[in-house]
């Protein structure tokens, strides 16, 4: 069974928290406890490593998500619940059917107070320290959160940063290269659905994806390949026809993942381009601009 090591800091204890652990005997997953302590005093408090038998034993055992304060607790056996699962579950137990209620399980909390892990991401570069109090939170805004190389035939995993230092040398000749402020031009020939855009000195990684929309042309989109939940970049997508133009301002979607090569059209954030826009050579050439993260061309 894999084991996880964790680092805590305990001090002193009091006749009221000392009574606290009496909650832990309720907790099911107790058995699974099973840890190493190895004591190493540093003046009043005590930094104990804790090995872990069980790595999801600080889940919440409904909703499987890394628990956070508060963490409650059922009268009637000690079964757990973090503070949205209590709500959805309108305070009944689901292993039990015992009230849940307000009541707190102080023991666990401390727990999450006073431990610390490693970030998830260690392996991609982060080498942030979190109480589990804060794993969920530190987890869905760590900016070395795994991206995907895009690839087709790669299975390179890693931070955004590494992720375009891998394909500056790996897949050097598979992207169009430019420059922020520049406008380029790309064309998409009859065959390709997607091209790769590296910008040349920010390290950034750019999917521009056509999408086949039946009777009517292409929506044409461009993606960023970043954590989910960074910011947008703004751009300028321009097509032109012999006598139309038509232009597209608005910022990309952030993705870790090459799935937006292959998802189904987008409802927001393209550009519609006719058919009657391919070229007799059966390309569709477009112009396009980008600006930095939190840049946008002055009104």
């Amino acid at each position: 069974m894999a084991s996880v090591q964790y680092e805590a800091e305990v001090g002193g204890e009091s006749e009221e928290e000392s009574g606290d652990v009496d909650h832990m005997e309720n907790y099911e997953a107790q058995p699974n406890i099973e840890a190493q302590v190895h004591e190493q005093q540093d003046g009043s408090h005590s930094h104990v490593v804790i090995t872990l038998t069980d790595p999801e034993l600080f889940d919440c055992p409904i909703c499987y998500e890394p628990l956070t304060i508060p963490v409650y607790q059922c009268d009637q056996n000690g079964h757990i619940a973090c503070s949205s699962c209590r709500t959805k579950i309108n305070d009944k137990c689901p292993f039990c059917s015992g009230s849940i209620g307000f009541n707190r399980c102080r023991a666990i909390e401390k727990a999450l107070e006073s431990i610390t892990t490693s970030c998830q991401n260690m392996q991609y570069g982060c080498k942030e320290s979190v109480t589990f109090n804060k794993k969920g939170e530190h987890k869905k805004a760590c900016l070395y959160s795994p991206c995907y190389c895009p690839h087709l035939n790669c299975k390179f995993v890693s931070s955004a940063k590494q992720l375009y230092q891998h394909f500056s040398s790996s897949h050097v000749n598979s992207a169009t290269q430019f420059e922020y402020y520049v406008i380029f031009h790309v064309s998409l020939n009859a065959d390709d659905n997607f091209l790769v855009l590296q910008e040349k000195k920010g390290g950034t990684l750019f999917i521009l994806k056509r999408h086949h929309v039946e009777d009517l042309g292409n929506a044409v989109t461009i993606s960023c390949i970043q954590p989910g939940f960074t910011g947008g970049f703004f751009h300028e997508l321009d097509a032109k026809s012999k006598e139309n133009f038509l232009r597209l301002e608005s910022f990309t979607k952030s993705t870790p993942s090459r799935l937006v090569i292959d998802d189904r059209p987008p409802k927001t954030g393209f550009l519609l381009i006719p058919f009657d826009f391919i070229s007799s050579g059966g390309q569709l050439k477009m112009e396009i601009c980008i600006w930095p993260e939190g840049a946008s061309p002055s009104p």
